[in-house]
C-alpha cells in the first residue's frame, strides 16, 4: 500500500485542479459594474441544452465541457437601480455553464427564494459568474453603494 500511495495521489491531485472556481470580487466592484440591481423572486429554474431544447432530467449537469445551461426565471419585485429605460417585470438569467450544478439541486435550493440580483447588459446576465445573487440582509449596504454610484455620475 505504501508504494501505491504516491501513485494514487499523483492520479487524484490533477482531478482537484479541475474544480470550477472564480476569485472573490468585492461587493462595491460588483455593484459598480452592474447595469441592473433588482430585488426578485426565482419563480422557476430550468435547463436547456446546447441547441436550446428543454432538459427535464433533474440529474442533468452543467460544467466544463457540457453544453447544458441553467436559467433562473425572475419576477422583479423592486428596482433598486437600472440603466434600462423601461424596467422589465420579469427576466431570465442564464448561469455560467462552467459551474458544476445538477438541475434538481438548484431547483430545490432557489425556487421561491427572493434575493437581490446584480445583472448587466440587455440580456440581464450575471454581473460576475459568482456572487451576483445577494442576500436581502445586504440590502442596506447595496442601497448605499447604488446611491454613491448615482451621486458620482
Amino acid at each position: 500500500m505504501n508504494k501505491l500511495l504516491p501513485l494514487i495521489l499523483a492520479w487524484l491531485l490533477p482531478l482537484s485542479a479541475h474544480a470550477t472556481s472564480v476569485p472573490q470580487k468585492p461587493l462595491d466592484d460588483l455593484v459598480r459594474e452592474s447595469d441592473h440591481v433588482f430585488v426578485a423572486t426565482v419563480v422557476k429554474v430550468d435547463m436547456v441544452n446546447g441547441k436550446g431544447k428543454a432538459v427535464k432530467d433533474k440529474t442533468a449537469m452543467t460544467g466544463p465541457g457540457l453544453e447544458n445551461e441553467i436559467r433562473f426565471h425572475l419576477e422583479i419585485r423592486e428596482v433598486l437601480f437600472t440603466k434600462s429605460p423601461q424596467p422589465p417585470k420579469s427576466v431570465i438569467v442564464r448561469l455560467w455553464k462552467a459551474w458544476h450544478y445538477q438541475l434538481g439541486d438548484i431547483q430545490d435550493a432557489v425556487t421561491g427564494s427572493t434575493s437581490i440580483f446584480l445583472l448587466k447588459g440587455s440580456e440581464f446576465d450575471p454581473v460576475y459568474p459568482a456572487h451576483f445573487q445577494r442576500s436581502l440582509e445586504e440590502r442596506e449596504e447595496i442601497h448605499k453603494l447604488v446611491s454613491k454610484l448615482l451621486t458620482n455620475r
